[in-house]
């Protein structure tokens, strides 16, 4: 069976909004930034940047082609003036719940799901940490 990535991306979105707390950002990946500070504390965006063919797998239009899709998931955390470590360290925890999350989610028609890697950078306000997870994920993506 195939899996378009937008269903990939949909289906990513939807495992992270049954955790507590966290919630979808209006606003596509790139314009996360621009989120409203009421709905950024936690709020993240899933996208899905690099979609490429791999090289072990055959490409036929009845069949589809194995491709692996990066999975970018950025999210933010207010950081605490007087609690600045208490706070980043609590972005740490959720960035782990987030991992864990969408690493246990259905792997119907995904063949490979992983863990690639976090950026998390404190935005100049020091107001803010966003995080980018990354993750890796295998799929069967329809020709036709």
């Amino acid at each position: 069976m195939t899996l378009t990535v937008k269903a990939l991306r949909q289906r990513i979105e939807a495992a992270l909004s049954a955790v507590a707390g966290f919630t979808l950002s209006p606003l596509v990946l790139d314009n996360f930034a621009r989120s409203p500070e009421s709905v950024m504390h936690r709020g993240f965006a899933v996208g899905v940047p690099v979609s490429r063919w791999t090289t072990n797998g055959r490409q036929r239009v009845t069949v589809g082609s194995l491709d692996e899709t990066t999975i970018t998931v950025r999210f933010a955390y207010k950081i605490k003036p007087k609690a600045q470590n208490a706070s980043y360290d609590a972005a740490l925890d959720d960035e782990r719940s987030l991992i864990k999350a969408v690493v246990g989610m259905s792997r119907v028609n995904v063949t490979g799901l992983v863990y690639d890697n976090t950026r998390r950078a404190v935005l100049d306000s020091g107001e803010w940490v966003v995080l980018d997870v990354a993750f890796s994920a295998q799929h069967l993506s329809p020709l036709e």
